[in-house]
């Protein structure tokens, strides 16, 4: 189990808007986020860490609210601001994962089925911001040591080796 008491505090029946979008980016007038997070308290919608406005942080170091969960296709984690700890629900229960890894995993997937090479130089950056590259290298990185769990390896397995046709 995770150890993370503010799990019990969140709001399981809040929803996204089919587009979200950064209510503050979207009040000044900016497109540039990168990612975005929905406040599990509130439903507050702010841009994650990587974009400039950062207002997902910006919106818990406003109001002390915990956590935040991605609104990320592809991805299914929450985030405690106050444990700095990564987490999915799994069976039931929750489990921390990590994050730059889940990121990536879900990056290369869409890197992938939008025609690109799974094989990218250790400088690439997808979409607005996720440094790709890095990721990929860290992977290769940890494989070699023997850091990645059998789960991980099984499902960077599972990635495309090519794109879809």
């Amino acid at each position: 189990m995770a150890a993370c008491e503010h799990i019990e505090e969140i709001r399981t029946d809040l929803s996204a808007e089919p587009e979200p979008t950064c209510e503050d980016c979207e009040r000044a007038g900016e497109t540039s986020w990168v990612s975005l997070r929905q406040c599990m308290t509130c439903g507050h919608v702010g841009c994650c860490d990587s974009s400039p406005g950062q207002h997902a942080t910006g919106h818990h170091h406003d109001t002390s609210h915990p956590m935040v969960q991605t609104l990320q296709p592809g991805q299914d984690w929450v985030w405690c601001y106050v444990d700095e700890i990564t987490m999915r629900e799994v069976d039931g229960r929750w489990v921390e994962v990590d994050l730059f890894y889940e990121a990536g995993l879900s990056y290369m997937r869409e890197h992938i089925e939008a025609g690109g090479d799974p094989r990218v130089d250790e400088d690439h950056i997808h979409g607005k911001g996720f440094p790709l590259g890095k990721w990929f290298a860290e992977m290769r990185r940890r494989e070699t040591a023997g850091e990645l769990s059998d789960e991980q390896r099984a499902r960077i397995g599972e990635l495309p080796s090519r794109p879809a046709a």
